[in-house]
């Protein structure tokens, strides 16, 4: 159980750094008004829920482990383009 403990907070914290760069650089470039606001608010979305997981607010379960990663991919393809 520790180990699996271990295992969520460094992907949370990958996941975390990464979400928080990527949104960083999209916030850097010239894109339209209301594509920006939508990227940054899905990566806030997002970042929420490893913050939901830290502060107890839900468990993290397999779900967690099959839908997040999903989530995320789908998340970085969207803003690929931009």
């Amino acid at each position: 159980m520790i180990l699996l403990r271990i295992l969520v907070i460094a992907f949370n914290a990958v996941v975390i750094s990464f979400l928080i760069y990527r949104m960083l650089e999209v916030f850097k470039q010239p894109v339209s008004g209301f594509k920006k606001t939508m990227v940054i608010i899905g990566g806030l979305v997002l970042l929420l829920v490893p913050f939901g997981i830290f502060l107890r607010f839900f468990a993290p379960t397999f779900q967690y482990f099959i839908i997040y990663p999903i989530a995320i991919a789908v998340y970085l393809y969207m803003i690929k383009e931009i």
